[in-house]
């Protein structure tokens, strides 16, 4: 009976445990009783989950939507455990509660279950374009001793010249470059993997290196004699000599790649290795991390003035001097260059794009961030402020889970970025799995970066994980401390919890519905009926709830995107005149606020309108709308008020009607496709389903090759192959300019006015009494017969 109950609570699109579930029961059997006094009537609190009677913390999390009127239906989407979970933990885990959500073991003997799946990716790198862009500077030149390649310019300049066929030869433009990646394997580095295999994977489609492989740098036992710096050619292979990294012949670039936590990096032993790599190749430290939280690592960087000597010449031959404070001559006492560092940079494309230009032997100075490799320079050399640390295993809390939770929140909000505590708050919705995580923060805060995800991970608010070598980051799913979640949600109550969950599973949906095919990540989807072949715990979080498709029809296509549907939604207020042209559409956080979605989604629909030329969007002045509204009706005072109030709403009450027929006499259809617009996406969207749209238009003073003729023609043939309506569109021609402008609709509705020559027409339209509909059809078909020429 308890396992029904809770399904049917996770089908409803709620969140109970165990606490709610014995409300659930208390207060059902308190309303079937009657009211027995004021001391009965309804407790006087909710609970918090605290045990100390203060009042849980309430953090700078999401801002909370209203709850959904309906609860969510359709398929839910949950992660996919891997076929070995025991390796996956880095030791004993913590028992948890019966119904901590973050929980895997089911209370019932039959458990759901679900159908496997794939789900795309969303990409961890920001601007892969802006990255190889910035990489151009080591791309193919001219190499001494080359091959040679048929230079065609000068061939056929020097074939004409002498009336025969003389090839001019030239050293071939080829790769040059052997690039090396050395991946640190700390395990705070598993949160940058899909990071890595992003940058390796665009670093070898670019072609722009001859050679790009892949180490991965191991540091064993303690600092001192014990301590062991090997590589291997993959995670937990097999160790092998630092020396092999730098094996060959040619020029060569060597990025370190890592986050720079591991204290590692303060180890003489591992700069020594470094040291002995920058005495043969170009050696350069990539820190993942943006460079805003690069004072809370393990080292710190020292900015000095870097000059290669040639092209991808070893780092050791590179001058190197510090800069002068300012703009101000060095004065005596001044600190002296390292006498050995390696320059630093982040993934930016600027960063990127310096270090390309250092490389490639410009000679020129560039100021970068170097980390020094003298003993007496790298000694105590820790960032400042707080570190970024990974949970230590075997962590005892002396205190209470709840004491020990908040403590951890607060220490974090303390000193997390306001991005990263907001994104915590989305995180304690979904499942800890790095794909989800990495989707929650594309979909909910399109302007973080990953940074952001790696202060949450490594704030201390996570369970231990296991080494880099020994993880699988597909199937590896990440853990709250005891009493995080709970925390991070506040006291909240749980109609506000689960408004939350829902946003974030609704943003998920619609930010992978517009994600390109790419690389994907296994899943396990369980739909309405609970058929399936893999089994999901019932109190097991989804990270995204796709919505249901009606069974009564045949279209098995994906539902609309919720982006697409703002920009439908703007986009007929734009074409039916609510928002003129050279106005500004409201902002994304009004926009956000009005249609219950995030400013991702808002951004998304922004998008689509200036690619259907709409809008035009600039950063810091919002979007502009671009295109005309429709022509404006002039209502005489005796007429019905109510019966018709312009073009658009003339056309909006036709198309309630089975058969619909519209008639025109223009010298342009810009205001009647303007008009059309918005009814067609009715039609679309199933709001209305008209039988037959009949369109004729009598194009006055011009040919029929006009854009926004064919632009009406398209948008009606569009309807026609996707909608069951029969649409047909006749157009006429006529050299003579149109003594009037006319639109006839359904019979019922005659707007017309005067046309001026020359320019547009800019009046008002003229809504005609109905006892003249009929006299101006007879007018029209006169005009349609005698003067249009098809």
């Amino acid at each position: 009976m308890i396992d029904r109950l809770r399904r049917a609570v996770a089908d409803a699109g709620a969140e109970a445990g165990a606490e709610e579930l014995a409300d659930i029961l208390w207060l059902a059997r308190c309303m079937a009783q009657p009211d027995t006094g004021p001391a009965q009537s309804r407790p006087e609190s909710l609970p918090t989950g605290r045990t100390d009677g203060a009042p849980a913390p309430r953090p700078a999390g999401p801002s909370l939507p209203k709850p959904p009127a309906d609860p969510p239906t359709g398929a839910a989407l949950f992660t996919a455990p891997g076929s070995d979970p025991g390796r996956l933990s880095a030791g004993p885990r913590p028992s948890d509660p019966p119904d901590a959500p973050g929980s895997r073991q089911s209370p019932g003997p039959q458990p759901e279950r679900g159908t496997p799946v794939r789900v795309r990716r969303a990409s961890s790198l920001d601007d892969p374009l802006a990255v190889m862009r910035a990489l151009r500077a080591l791309g193919r030149r001219r190499v001494p001793g080359n091959r040679m390649e048929l230079d065609e310019e000068p061939t056929v300049s020097a074939s004409v010249d002498h009336r025969m066929l003389l090839p001019v030869l030239r050293p071939a433009r080829d790769r040059w470059l052997d690039l090396t990646l050395v991946v640190d394997t700390h395990r705070s580095m598993l949160l940058w993997h899909d990071v890595i295999a992003e940058l390796r994977r665009l670093l070898t489609q670019t072609g722009l290196f001859r050679t790009v492989r892949m180490w991965f740098l191991h540091a064993s036992g303690s600092r001192g004699p014990d301590a062991r710096i090997t590589v291997s050619t993959r995670p937990g292979g097999e160790p092998r000599r630092p020396q092999e990294v730098t094996a060959g012949r040619g020029h060569g670039l060597i990025l370190l790649v890592t986050d720079t936590v591991s204290d590692t990096w303060l180890w003489p032993e591992l700069r020594r290795v470094v040291g002995q790599w920058c005495a043969h190749r170009a050696v350069a430290l990539l820190n993942v991390l943006p460079r805003r939280l690069w004072g809370r690592g393990a080292v710190q960087p020292v900015p000095c003035l870097l000059r290669a000597t040639g092209p991808a010449a070893p780092t050791f031959s590179w001058s190197l001097a510090v800069p002068p404070p300012g703009r101000t001559r060095r004065h005596t006492g001044a600190p002296t260059a390292p006498r050995a560092a390696v320059p630093v940079v982040d993934m930016s494309p600027r960063a990127l794009s310096v270090l390309a230009s250092l490389v490639s032997g410009s000679g020129r100075r560039h100021r970068l961030p170097c980390l020094p490799l003298d003993a007496d320079r790298s000694a105590g050399a820790a960032g400042e402020g707080p570190q970024l640390r990974p949970q230590d295993a075997g962590v005892a809390h002396a205190d209470d889970a709840d004491r020990a939770a908040l403590r951890a929140v607060r220490s974090f909000e303390e000193s997390a970025s306001p991005a990263a505590r907001e994104l915590a708050g989305y995180l304690s919705a979904v499942p800890l799995t790095l794909p989800v995580m990495n989707l929650v923060r594309r979909a909910m805060l399109p302007g973080s970066d990953h940074g952001h995800l790696a202060e949450v991970a490594l704030g201390g608010l996570l369970e231990p994980w296991e080494a880099y070598d020994r993880a699988d980051p597909a199937h590896l799913e990440f853990r709250f401390l005891p009493g995080i979640r709970d925390t991070l949600q506040g006291s909240r109550l749980r109609q506000e919890i689960t408004a939350v969950r829902a946003l974030v599973h609704r943003e998920v949906s619609t930010y992978l519905d517009g994600l390109p095919t790419g690389s994907d990540f296994p899943a396990v989807r369980r739909a309405s009926a609970g058929v399936g072949t893999r089994p999901i715990a019932s109190d097991a979080l989804p990270f995204a709830h796709t919505a249901a498709r009606d069974p009564g029809t045949d279209d098995d296509s994906p539902p609309s995107p919720a982006y697409l549907t703002v920009a439908a939604m703007l986009r007929e207020e734009i074409l039916s005149g609510v928002h003129r042209e050279g106005s500004r559409l409201p902002s994304q956080f009004r926009l956000a606020e009005r249609f219950g979605v995030s400013r991702g989604t808002v951004q998304r629909a922004i998008r689509e309108l200036e690619a259907m030329g709409l809008v035009q969007s600039r950063q810091g002045s919002g979007a502009t709308v671009l295109v005309p509204s429709p022509r404006p009706v002039e209502m005489p005072d005796e007429l019905d008020q109510d019966r018709d109030a312009g073009l658009g709403q003339a056309l909006r009450d036709a198309f309630e009607a089975p058969d619909i027929r519209i008639d025109a006499v223009v010298a342009g259809a810009t205001a009647l496709l303007a008009a059309l617009r918005p009814q067609l996406w009715r039609v679309e969207q199933g709001e209305v389903t008209p039988v037959s749209i009949r369109v004729r238009v009598l194009r006055m003073g011009g040919d029929g090759a006009s854009r926004d003729v064919e632009e009406l023609r398209r948008v009606l043939e569009d309807t026609a192959n996707r909608e069951r309506s029969t649409v047909e569109f006749e157009l006429r021609t006529a050299t003579s300019p149109p003594p009037a402008e006319v639109y006839l609709i359904n019979d019922r509705t005659a707007l017309t006015s005067y046309f001026h020559i020359p320019g547009p027409n800019r009046n008002p339209l003229g809504l005609l009494p109905e006892d003249r509909v009929a006299e101006t059809r007879s007018w029209f078909e006169s005009w349609w017969s005698l003067l249009g020429e098809n």
